[in-house]
C-alpha cells in the first residue's frame, strides 16, 4: 500500500492539493531546522571615510540583542550588545597617524559557535599638507568684473579655497594629480588681501599663504545715490562724479543762476541713472579742482555722456588728457545741432566766444529761452565740428573758434605763442 496517500494533502491524488501540500511540509522542515540548527547572524559594518580624527566609531547591525565583539589581532578589546534594532557602536579612541585593521564578530550564543565576522580598515591621516604656492598674475583686469586666474602647487587632489580679503568672496578647485591648481577669482576695489589653504582628503588643512594685490580698475559698478545736476551724480559711497567730457547748462552753480535748458538735462539724467548701478570708467585724470571723480558714465552698453550729448541736454566739451570718447561726443554734438534737437533747438540762446586771459572758451547759455521776436545767435560750438590738427597753422584755421579749439581742447600749444591763453593774436584779438 502507498504510503503517501495516508498523508493528509496526498490521498485525493490529484495533483493541485499534492503540490499544496508538499509546500506546506518543506516549510515546517524549514522552521523546524532553522530552530534546531540556527544560522550564524547576519552582519554588517557602516564604512568610515579615511578621517584626521582621535575619536571614531565603528558601527553595524546584526541580530537584535546580541552580543558583538571588537578584535584587534585575534584579541577581544571590547564587547557590545546590540539594541533591539540590532545596532551596535564601538568607540575607538586616542588614534594617531596609521592603519588600524579590527575584527568585528557575532555568534550565535556565548559559546561562540557559529560566528561571523567582518574586517575593517581605518585608515587615520593627521599630518597636514604643506603650504600652497602661488602664482599671481602681473596683468590686472581693466574691469571690475573680470577674473583673475590664480595659480599654484599643493598636495596633489587637495581642494584649495582662496578667500578674497577679509569677509569676502571664496572660491574653490581641485589640485590634479601633480598637485597643479588654477582659482579663478574677482577682485575688490582697492587693496585685496588674497589668502589661499589645502586642505586634504582627511579634511587636514594647510597653512595659509597670504598675498596682497591693490585693483584699481578702469570700469567698475557704483550706485547712484542721487543725480545732483546734468552732468554730476553722488554714489552710495559718498563721491561725486563728474562726466568727463561734455557740459549742461547749469542748475545749482552757487554763482550762477538756473541756465536755459539746464532743469531738462538735469531731469533726464535722474530718469537715466538716479537709484541705479552704473558702471564707471576712468581715462586718465582722477578727480578734478573740486575733488569730483572724473568719470565716463555707463548704463548697459549706454554711454550716458555721448547720450546726453547726443540728445540735445549737454555740449561736448573735452579737455586733454581726458579725450578717449571725445570723437564720439563731438560727433554727438554734429548730429544734435542738425536735428535742432535740445538746447540746439529754439529754445535756448546758445554764444560761444574765448575768454581772455585763460586756456579756456567760455560757453554762454542764456537764461531765456528765446521767443519768436527774438534773435537766436547761433556762434558755432567750438567742439562741435572741429578735428585736432596740431600740425595747422593760423592762416590755415577757418576761423578764431576752431584756433582756440586747437589750443583749448587739442593741446597745440604753438597757437599761443605769448601764453596768454588766445590762440593765434594777431589774428583773434
Amino acid at each position: 500500500m502507498n504510503i503517501t496517500k495516508r498523508i493528509p494533502g496526498f490521498r485525493s491524488g490529484k495533483w493541485w492539493k499534492i503540490l499544496i501540500a508538499s509546500g506546506f511540509y518543506l516549510l515546517v522542515v524549514l522552521m523546524i531546522s532553522a530552530i534546531l540548527f540556527p544560522p550564524a547572524p547576519t552582519l554588517a559594518l557602516d564604512k568610515i571615510d579615511l578621517t584626521n580624527k582621535t575619536s571614531v566609531s565603528i558601527s553595524g547591525k546584526t541580530y537584535g540583542d546580541k552580543e558583538v565583539y571588537l578584535l584587534e589581532n585575534n584579541q577581544q578589546i571590547q564587547l557590545v550588545k546590540a539594541d533591539s534594532k540590532g545596532k551596535f557602536y564601538f568607540p575607538i579612541n586616542d588614534l594617531k597617524d596609521g592603519n588600524y585593521t579590527y575584527t568585528v564578530q557575532v555568534c550565535k550564543s556565548e559559546k561562540k559557535d557559529k560566528c561571523r565576522t567582518e574586517n575593517i580598515l581605518l585608515v587615520v591621516d593627521q599630518t597636514p599638507p604643506a603650504k600652497p604656492a602661488i602664482v599671481l598674475p602681473t596683468n590686472l583686469p581693466n574691469d571690475s568684473e573680470e577674473e583673475i586666474t590664480i595659480k599654484g602647487v599643493t598636495e596633489p587632489n587637495a581642494k584649495v579655497i582662496a578667500q578674497i580679503s577679509q569677509g569676502g568672496t571664496s572660491q574653490e578647485a581641485y589640485a590634479n594629480d601633480k598637485g597643479e591648481f588654477e582659482v579663478k577669482t574677482g577682485l575688490v576695489l582697492g587693496a585685496n588681501t588674497i589668502s589661499v589653504k589645502a586642505i586634504d582628503n582627511a579634511d587636514n588643512e594647510s597653512e595659509t599663504i597670504t598675498s596682497a594685490i591693490n585693483f584699481n580698475p578702469t570700469k567698475y559698478k557704483a550706485k547712484v545715490a542721487r543725480v545732483v545736476d546734468g552732468d554730476t551724480i553722488k554714489l552710495e559711497t559718498g563721491e561725486v562724479v563728474r562726466y568727463i567730457g561734455i557740459d549742461t547748462p547749469e542748475t545749482v552753480h552757487p554763482n550762477k543762476p538756473v541756465q536755459c535748458y539746464g532743469k531738462e538735462a538735469s531731469d533726464k539724467n535722474k530718469e537715466l541713472v538716479e537709484g541705479k548701478e552704473i558702471k564707471l570708467e576712468k581715462d586718465v585724470s582722477e578727480t578734478d579742482k573740486y575733488d569730483r571723480l572724473l568719470r565716463y558714465v555707463w548704463l548697459g552698453d549706454m554711454l550716458v555722456n555721448e547720450y546726453l550729448v547726443r540728445e540735445g541736454y549737454a555740449q561736448s566739451s573735452s579737455y586733454p588728457p581726458d579725450v578717449k570718447y571725445q570723437n564720439k561726443f563731438i560727433e554727438a554734438q554734429r548730429l544734435a545741432r542738425e536735428e535742432n534737437k535740445g538746447l540746439w533747438g529754439d529754445i535756448c540762446e546758445v554764444v560761444i566766444s574765448p575768454t581772455p586771459k585763460t586756456n579756456q572758451t567760455q560757453t554762454t547759455i542764456l537764461n531765456t529761452p528765446t521767443t519768436s521776436t527774438q534773435t537766436q545767435q547761433t556762434t558755432q560750438p567750438i567742439s562741435g565740428s572741429f578735428t585736432c590738427n596740431c600740425s595747422k597753422t593760423c592762416a590755415q584755421m577757418s576761423s578764431c573758434e576752431e584756433a582756440q579749439y586747437q589750443l583749448d581742447v587739442c593741446g597745440c600749444k604753438a597757437r599761443d605763442a605769448d601764453k596768454d591763453g588766445i590762440a593765434c593774436d594777431s589774428d583773434c584779438q
